[in-house]
């Protein structure tokens, strides 16, 4: 998985999104960051960083997993992961937008 896969993928449900009505950064350490921004319409996700109201921390790969329904959020959360920075209210209303389809 490469990061140009993973923000198409992104990409494809920002519609998803809309409700959401805040900033998250999706870090993948040195694999690069996804800055979703959905405080505007339509919500938008660019590459960098920048102020996020939540981050997400986690690898690629389980990332993947997890927007592809293989890995409930809160299992990587308890197992380690996932790392949050920020808010973890918008965290959980994030991950429970990522398992919608």
């Amino acid at each position: 998985m490469t990061l140009d896969q993973l923000e198409a993928k992104m990409k494809q449900r920002l519609p998803h999104f809309r409700s959401f009505g805040r900033t998250a950064l999706f870090d993948f350490g040195g694999d690069g960051s996804l800055l979703l921004d959905a405080s505007r319409s339509p919500a938008t996700l660019t590459r960098g960083t920048g102020d996020a109201d939540t981050t997400i921390r986690m690898t690629m790969d389980n990332f993947d997993r997890m927007i592809s329904g293989q890995l409930s959020p809160t299992l990587a959360f308890a197992t380690g992961r996932l790392k949050v920075a920020g808010s973890m209210g918008l965290a959980l209303k994030l991950a429970t937008l990522l398992e919608e389809d």
